[in-house]
């Protein structure tokens, strides 16, 4: 395990009736910034629904050669957080080949909901990244979280410059692990333009819902309403039930603010199917 050159801890919890940032703790260059609070409108005419929105910063200018941070979460039973960062994760050259790399553990309790939308992920020439989230999902919580890979600073003809990058994922429901990715891309060693890789497309983007409500219906009527999208925003869409209590939708294309619209299409139409909420519109 490299050594933890920047990390953020943060607890979440029901206070008062409320969703409150109970315990932190964060490492320069990584730091929480003050929260702020949101009332999601309803679709059955109830009360609004509370949830606390958090942004994450880096105070550098990204990861270095040998860097590695840590993001630790927890949200206590019926927490409501939206967690995002103020920028691109930017990852810089890698030295003598010394990886950069990022873990992720996350904790959502009974009856809360997680929402994480970071920026974009841009990987420098030569740059090597490990990134690894680990996702505990209690019975009753749900969880959505979204990326995008960039090929690297493509206005200076970075395109697919870097020379690896890996992201693996493991998701618990309770005891049990209900999903597992281990995606490696090495641009140097692979024919990502072959048909049936990348082909023409630069950049890929996910979003990743996990639940045990969800059903076939929330994924027939996702479709529905990308299938309004395919071909109007020069990009490619799918989207699929994973083995059990999730939902993955992916997204490829050559520019990442393309890849950010669909994905929010497809988070506000989950919002609305499966928790029965408006959009939640931020602004940045």
């Amino acid at each position: 395990m490299p050594s933890v050159s920047g990390e953020i801890t943060a607890a979440f919890a029901v206070r008062s009736g409320i969703t409150q940032l109970v315990r932190k703790y964060h490492a320069s260059p990584l730091k929480i910034a003050k929260t702020f609070r949101y009332e999601n409108g309803t679709l059955t005419g109830d009360q609004p629904v509370e949830q606390l929105g958090v942004y994450m910063m880096d105070c550098s200018p990204g990861l270095m050669s040998g860097d590695h941070y840590e993001i630790n979460v927890r949200l206590e039973e019926g927490a409501r957080v939206f967690l995002t960062n103020q920028s691109f994760t930017k990852v810089h050259p890698s030295l003598a080949q010394q990886s950069s790399s990022q873990r992720q553990s996350l904790h959502v309790e009974t009856g809360a909901l997680l929402e994480y939308i970071p920026e974009p992920l841009m990987l420098y020439k030569d740059a090597r990244f490990f990134s690894e989230t680990e996702l505990h999902l209690a019975p009753g919580a749900a969880c959505m979280i979204s990326d995008i890979l960039c090929p690297g600073r493509t206005q200076r003809g970075e395109v697919f410059q870097y020379s690896l990058y890996t992201n693996r994922m493991k998701v618990w429901y309770g005891t049990e692990l209900i999903y597992y990715q281990n995606q490696r891309v090495e641009p140097q060693t692979m024919q990502l333009t072959a048909p049936g890789s990348w082909e023409q497309e630069t950049h890929l983007g996910n979003l990743y819902v996990f639940s045990d409500r969800l059903k076939q219906q929330h994924l027939g009527d996702l479709l529905a309403r990308l299938e309004k999208l395919n071909g109007m925003e020069d990009v490619r869409i799918g989207a699929s039930l994973t083995y059990k209590h999730g939902m993955i939708v992916t997204v490829m294309g050559r520019h990442a603010w393309k890849l950010q619209h669909v994905l929010a299409q497809a988070w506000h139409e989950l919002r609305r199917s499966l928790l029965a909420l408006t959009p939640l519109m931020i602004n940045k």
